[in-house]
């Protein structure tokens, strides 16, 4: 629920997917759900979450540093602190991370939010 209407809020002429990133494309973001119940802190509390909390990391691979670092800060600018109907809040866990180059040479970028849903 919380992935598809990520996907919506995000331009449309981005190369967006729900869920791992494909190996066959160069330049795509991903965004995948997870139940919560994943700590986003290293020596976090693993029950501190509930299916209610979903975390939402999505993953940017680009082929330009410049480009992927600037959709990771429009994603972060877009998502923090969002809130509609049926959504509480979404919420920057940390920030914008480069993760480095790919075994094909492209850049890949993370971003992470802990979402809250109305029950």
């Amino acid at each position: 629920m919380i992935a598809e209407r990520v996907y919506e809020l995000l331009p449309t002429e981005w190369p967006l997917v729900i869920g791992d990133l494909p190996s066959t494309n160069n330049v795509v973001v991903g965004i995948m759900e997870y139940d919560g119940a994943t700590s986003t802190e290293y020596f976090g509390d693993k029950d501190s979450s509930s299916i209610y909390g979903p975390i939402v990391k999505i993953v940017i691979r680009h082929t330009s540093y410049a480009t992927g670092q600037q959709w990771a800060t429009q994603i972060r600018d877009t998502l923090h602190r969002y809130h509609d109907d049926s959504i509480l809040s979404i919420l920057l866990v940390g920030a914008p991370i480069y993760l480095g180059r790919s075994p094909e040479k492209l850049h890949e970028f993370q971003v992470t939010f802990r979402a809250q849903v109305k029950e």
